[in-house]
């Protein structure tokens, strides 16, 4: 029996998971975590509060959003499902809130997958999904391997050697003993509610697969949506699910996240995608990667909470009710300006100016000037003039605290002269860059970025203006190339234009001769 400190601990406990009961059937809302985890407890992490049934979305779990994130999602996955999105990707699926949210908003079971590397979200998963637990070759210190084919005891077994690897705590402790002198109790109570979730989820499908993988998967489908809560602690699955060795299974093979460079590669891969992608982070005011739609001040510390996503305008869009139009269905509009003639002269004294143009005139140019066009979404479309012709147009985003990116250039096919090299120039100018940012990120952001896909190793496209610094293969399209550049601080577009005047001559000679 418990007796003093330990017996008033187990109270406030259940008083705490009562509170959370009540407030899930007053508010309706999604619970950021099943009951059977309010268990798991951070007295330390916490000030100003004795204990914390819940810890922050991210703080403990690879997939779970706070109440408020999830408020704002709803929306965006309805009007989704309205919209002709008709596959909705959860990786790194947790507690399956996103899958959760996904059939109350509109999507069928069967037309949800999901996958996760934990253990704890792979037995739920195969339990939502009538998947037998033997292929995973679960082992426990003080369980026996038939018990652990039931996934309610699994789970359980996990939460109690989880919590007994920091039992020298008195708080912890007690615990223990509540785990250990109630288990039917609590093993009961994690079957209903793996039933309850099964009752809503059962159809759709899982796997325990890395997240990257899964997203190879499904990135070319333009009727797919992502929602993506990778990790917001570097090795944060690994350190909150440790049990020091007393419990084991057969894990699939992963790659851990680094939120500090994870989500950069995340968006790197995304960024030309069919597939709108949703991405939960928490990081300081200005060093958010890819277009931000979302964002809560004070997740934890000096963080917020932000959601982000690969087609900004889109995103906005089904976020505000709005159901979207498929590239192909929008109506594309020239500019009233004549195009550059293929043989246009052009030399020190034309006259170069870069303007603002819509999405639907940047696209119009580029399916004209593309075969076999699939268009990326950018911030910032611009459109490249000479003497008052139409040149090229380039689009830009800002997907990194330090840096701009190039979604694509594309230029009027000239005889003489290479026009995508103009504009990449252009886009590297301080001058230029100044012009987009706010006077926070004008002193955040020192260089370009851009990313091709390309048959060879190598783009001469940037050649001699951008550096590469990443050299992907890809099964389908030869290679991944990511090129980046500092930003030129002083130079005008005249200078530019002269610079680029004189390299161009002198390719033009270099190539004369290679053809001698």
């Amino acid at each position: 029996m418990l007796e003093g400190k330990g017996k008033a601990h187990l109270n406030k406990v259940r008083y705490f998971v009562q509170i959370a009961r009540e407030v899930s059937k007053i508010s309706g809302a999604v619970p950021e975590q099943p009951l059977w985890l309010l268990y798991i407890f951070n007295k330390k992490e916490r000030s100003g509060a004795e204990m914390a049934f819940f810890r922050d979305p991210g703080e403990m779990f690879l997939g779970c959003l706070g109440t408020v994130e999830q408020r704002f999602l709803v929306t965006l996955i309805e009007t989704a499902a309205k919209s002709g999105y008709t596959r909705f990707v959860e990786p790194c699926a947790g507690t399956f809130a996103m899958a959760n949210l996904a059939v109350r908003s509109g999507f069928k079971p069967e037309q949800i997958e999901t996958s996760d590397v934990s253990m704890m979200t792979t037995v739920l998963g195969y339990a939502i999904t009538d998947q037998s637990l033997e292929p995973l070759e679960i082992h426990a210190q003080g369980f026996t391997d038939q018990e652990l084919l039931d996934p309610a005891t699994a789970l359980y077994a996990q939460m109690y050697l989880r919590t007994s690897k920091t039992a020298g705590n008195e708080y912890y402790h007690n615990m223990l003993m509540d785990l250990k002198y109630r288990r039917e109790e609590h093993i009961a109570s994690i079957r209903e509610q793996i039933e309850k979730t099964r009752e809503l989820l059962h159809g759709m499908s899982y796997r325990p697969l890395d997240m990257w993988e899964h997203l190879k998967e499904v990135l070319d489908d333009p009727h797919t949506l992502v929602i993506a809560n990778p990790p917001t602690y570097f090795s944060g699955y690994e350190k909150f699910y440790d049990t020091q060795g007393k419990m084991t299974w057969k894990e699939p093979e992963y790659q851990l996240f680094d939120p500090a460079t994870g989500h950069q590669q995340l968006f790197d891969m995304c960024m030309d995608a069919k597939a709108l992608v949703i991405c939960y982070q928490e990081k300081r005011v200005g060093e958010t990667v890819g277009h931000t739609i979302f964002a809560r001040s004070g997740t934890r510390a000096d963080l917020n909470s932000y959601i982000t996503t690969n087609r900004e305008e889109e995103a906005v869009s089904l976020a505000h009710g709005k159901k979207i139009k498929r590239s192909s269905e929008s109506k594309l509009e020239p500019l009233e300006c004549s195009m550059l003639p293929r043989d246009y002269e052009i030399t020190e004294e034309s006259k170069l100016s870069v303007i603002s143009i819509k999405a639907a005139q940047a696209q119009y140019y580029r399916v004209l000037w593309t075969h076999n066009f699939v268009g990326s979404s950018a911030t910032w479309n611009r459109a490249l003039l000479i003497d008052g012709y139409v040149a090229g147009v380039f689009g830009i985003s800002k997907m990194a605290a330090d840096s701009l990116f190039v979604w694509y250039v594309m230029k009027v096919p000239h005889e003489k002269y290479r026009l995508g090299r103009l504009c990449y120039m252009l886009a590297q100018n301080r001058e230029f860059t100044d012009s987009l940012l706010d006077d926070l990120d004008q002193e955040k952001v020192e260089k370009i970025r851009t990313a091709m896909l390309t048959k060879y190793p190598e783009n001469k496209e940037v050649r001699g203006i951008m550096k590469l610094v990443s050299r992907v293969q890809d099964k389908q399209n030869g290679y991944k190339l990511t090129y980046e550049a500092p930003l030129i601080e002083g130079r005008s577009e005249k200078e530019t234009l002269k610079e680029w005047l004189r390299r161009e001559k002198q390719w033009q000679e270099n190539r004369a001769k290679a053809m001698k």
